[in-house]
Parts: C-alpha cells; sequence; structure tokens
C-alpha cells in the first residue's frame, strides 16, 4: 500500500456542461454542484483529506443510473493524490482518489460525483480505524429516528463514550464516535455491535440490530456494520443521490428536535455554512470529541451481557 501526493486550486473553472441537470426534482445543475464544492470546502476536506475516497458518479443526473468508481482512472489528473491498496474482492491493485484540496472537489464536480464515501481510517495507517459509525435506518417514515438516535447516545454516555449526529442525508441519522487507532476493525466492528445490542435490548419492540431486512420486523435498524474492513461511510457534508439534493450534515444534539432531514439541501446548506461548526471541527478535521479508548467500555458491556463479538452482516446476530 502507498499514498503519491498533490496541490490547490476549485471552482467553475474548466467545468465542462455547467448546464447539466443533475438532480432535476430540484433543478440543480452540474454548475451547481462545483459552487457547492467550491463554498463548502473548508467544512468538507477535512472529513476527506487522507481518507480513501469511493465516488459516486451519475453522468446522466440521479434519475438515472449511477455507478460507484473506487479505482481512479488513468485519465485523472496528476493533482489527485492516490491511494494503492490490494483487495481481495477483485484480486488486484485499487488506486484509491485522496481529496487534498478545493481544486480536487472541482475535478470531483467535473466527473459529476454526486457523492463522496470515505473509509474510516486514513492512509497512513488504513488497518487502524479512527471511527466508530451508527448508521440508524427507519424501517417506516413514522419511526423516531431523532428518539432512536438518543437513546444509543445515552448508552455510549453510559459507557464514558460521547458522539457527535449528522444526517445521512436521506431517512436516517449517523452517529460518529471517535476512537484512538489502536483497535482492528474486527475488534471495533464487534464492539460497535455489542453496543447496538445493549441499545436494542432496552427498546426490544422499537429497535433491532439484525442486518436482514426480513428479520427486522418492521424496527429501525442499528446498522453496525460499517466498522468492518473495506468499509465506507458517505461523508460529511456530502451531497446524496437523494431526489430533493440533499446533504448528509453534521448537527448539534439540539437540532434534532423537529428534524427534517430534507431541509439540509444543496441550495440550504451554504448558509448553514456561515454558521459554527456544530461539530466543532478544527482544519486539521480534528473535531471538538476526542478519541476514545473502548476498553473500559468493552468490559462494561461484557458484563451486562453483551460481550464484544465481530460477525458478518450475512449472519444472524441473536
Amino acid at each position: 500500500m502507498n499514498a503519491q501526493g498533490g496541490t490547490g486550486g476549485g471552482g467553475r473553472s474548466g467545468l465542462s456542461s455547467p448546464d447539466k441537470v443533475l438532480w432535476p426534482d430540484a433543478g440543480i445543475t452540474k454548475g451547481d454542484l462545483a459552487d457547492y464544492y467550491a463554498a463548502a470546502a473548508d467544512r468538507l476536506l477535512p472529513h476527506l483529506r487522507r481518507r480513501p475516497l469511493t465516488l459516486r458518479q451519475h453522468p446522466r443526473g440521479v434519475a438515472e443510473q449511477g455507478f460507484f468508481i473506487k479505482n481512479l482512472p488513468r485519465h485523472a489528473p496528476a493533482h489527485i493524490s492516490r491511494f494503492e491498496a490490494w483487495t481481495e474482492s477483485s484480486n488486484r491493485t485499487v488506486a484509491y482518489a485522496l481529496a487534498d484540496d478545493a481544486e480536487d472537489l472541482a475535478w470531483f464536480a467535473q466527473q459529476n460525483a454526486v457523492e463522496l464515501h470515505a473509509w474510516t481510517s486514513t492512509a497512513d495507517r488504513p488497518d487502524r480505524p479512527d471511527q466508530l459509525w451508527f448508521d440508524l435506518d427507519p424501517s417506516t417514515p413514522q419511526q423516531s429516528v431523532a428518539e432512536a438516535a438518543r437513546w444509543l447516545r445515552a448508552v455510549l454516555g453510559e459507557l464514558g463514550l460521547e458522539a457527535l449526529v449528522k444526517t445521512s442525508g436521506k431517512r436516517g441519522l449517523h452517529l460518529l464516535v471517535p476512537v484512538e487507532r489502536r483497535y482492528d476493525f474486527s475488534e471495533l466492528r464487534g464492539f460497535g455491535l455489542a453496543v447496538a445490542r445493549a441499545c436494542a435490548a432496552q427498546h426490544p419492540d422499537a429497535l433491532t440490530v439484525e442486518m436482514r431486512k426480513a428479520e427486522r420486523d418492521g424496527r429501525l435498524l442499528l446498522d453496525w456494520s460499517r466498522n468492518g474492513a473495506a468499509q465506507t461511510v458517505v461523508a460529511a457534508w456530502s451531497p446524496r443521490t437523494d431526489p430533493r439534493a440533499t446533504v448528509s450534515t453534521p448537527l448539534s444534539w439540539d437540532e434534532l428536535d423537529d428534524l427534517d432531514p430534507g431541509r439540509f439541501s444543496l441550495r440550504s446548506v451554504p448558509q448553514l455554512l456561515q454558521r459554527a461548526d456544530p461539530w466543532g471541527a478544527d482544519p486539521s478535521g480534528a473535531a471538538a470529541v476526542a478519541p476514545h479508548r473502548i476498553e473500559t467500555a468493552r468490559a462494561a458491556l461484557e458484563a451486562m451481557g453483551f460481550p464484544s463479538e465481530d460477525r458478518s452482516p450475512r449472519a444472524r446476530t441473536s
């Protein structure tokens, strides 16, 4: 594995087909996407830097079929940094894109990259994740994802862990617990499952940890599986393919009251960029929440009957 380096700029300069509509329901164009990436660069880049990326591209707009790009094409400009990693699934070395500056984001816009998905580890220590994620996925619009997020936050708090929250850009919410880079993916996924089980046990009629839809029985899923190797999470401040042109937006916990994820869009979020960052991130990407160690929390969960056991998302967890 290795990483190779790059430099800076940004905006609509050199953008082809700026009037091409990418979000037809919202009337958002490729030029609008480029403008957003330029405006949001200071907030977005700290969540991308040093993290290998998967780009979701929709050259014909989000109403048409798109595709994910892991392997950076050879025609990509030299200023786009690459991180090379051998992947067992494809039996080859893949050159992932890294985003260093606004010029890189401008190229993503040129490629119609409407979503940016980042690794939970960084290129300098790819086998040691520094993020623990929970994806709260409601089965129906009637389920209160905000209430579920508060339940999960309470369990984490009892374990001495502090979480940040953002919209998924769709119906759900994402909770992030920064962790020290001392655990492998198997450890962290098993720990995430134990946390999710502890929370679901307190609200068994409302929550589940079962990944297979047939076994959820209409309950809201506490998705712990994003903590495995080779998994990604849509980056904070990334646009989504939702027809409303939503953005996965960091929130303060107070903002969960009367939450409407649809109001955080490519049209509204640029105004939100004028306020203080709800996550308190500095330009390096360091959040106000310091990275945690999990040993004490792991022991507490085991004492409660929820040992850390890594499971495949394809397997039953109960």
